[in-house]
């Protein structure tokens, strides 16, 4: 597994949400549902969630996740929310990884625990990314 990095970050909000690609948008919604239990289908239901109601409340971070070794090729999206909750997404697409962050730890949420290396390579970015 390579070192990853974070990097590119993007703050969200309900100003600029809609610039984002398609695919960024459904991963918004997708992290929604993951993050917060209900059946969320759009960006705006993420926002509302993260603003305590509010759109106008929320504001999120889009990380892009690279290898060390290969910095100009992003591997992962993570959307950090709520300061200490992550969801992060294969690049270009809507397939979770299933590498959730919690209370500031990254957690393996496959049922055979296939993505502990993934996670605590998650984790040892996230604690060393730029603030």
């Amino acid at each position: 597994m390579p070192t990853l990095q974070f990097k590119n970050c993007r703050q969200i909000n309900a100003e600029n949400y809609k610039k984002l690609s398609k695919i960024q948008l459904e991963q918004m919604a997708i992290s929604a549902t993951l993050g917060f239990g209900g059946e969320y289908t759009t960006a705006e239901h993420f926002l509302e969630q993260t603003g305590d109601g509010d759109i106008n409340e929320a504001v999120v971070e889009l990380w892009d996740v690279v290898a060390t070794e290969n910095p100009e090729k992003v591997l992962y999206e993570c959307w950090v929310y709520l300061a200490d909750t992550a969801n992060v997404f294969f690049v270009g697409t809507t397939k979770d990884t299933q590498a959730a962050m919690c209370q500031w730890s990254f957690d393996d949420h496959t049922a055979d625990g296939s993505n502990a290396e993934l996670c605590d390579d998650l984790q040892d970015a996230f604690d060393k990314k730029d603030k």
